[in-house]
């Protein structure tokens, strides 16, 4: 139990550990939202959709999760294959997104592998960005 007017954080905590955070952050890429709205064409039967939105590019930083789903709150939540760790400040991604990595500094194999956003947990204490993601899989769009 803290003291009576003192703080169990420290207030610079996340000041502190955002710096050390993105050291570590060796992956480029760029965070996409597709869109949910196609355009059908009658004639031929297909539906196009506009290109992604970027709504973030710049570092991150990724690794292996166990990938199986958990309980939270009650709750089942998607833990995902991989955990992507974006800056503190990017704004909020939204499930599936999709996450392209550009480049990686440790692993050559891992420019243009893409990930979707499964989980995106929120906390009040916050020096990055968590996010579940898993390898996007193929997606048969039909109008």
């Amino acid at each position: 139990m803290p003291l009576p007017n003192h703080r169990l954080i420290h207030s610079r905590f996340e000041a502190h550990h955002r710096p050390v955070s993105e050291a570590a952050m060796t992956v480029t890429g760029r965070l996409l939202r597709p869109s949910e709205t196609g355009v059908r064409d009658p004639a031929t039967g297909t539906t196009t959709f506009p290109d992604p939105a970027l709504i973030y590019s710049g570092q991150a930083r990724i690794r292996a999760n166990s990938g199986a789903q958990g309980m939270q709150a009650d709750r089942i939540v998607a833990v995902g294959g991989y955990l992507l760790v974006l800056p503190a400040e990017t704004p909020v991604p939204h499930v599936r997104d999709v996450w392209v990595v550009d480049g990686c500094d440790g692993d050559p194999s891992l420019p243009g592998v893409r990930l979707r956003v499964v989980d995106v947990p929120r906390s009040g204490l916050s020096w990055q960005r968590n996010v579940g993601c898993d390898i996007e899989e193929p997606i048969n769009r039909r109008g």
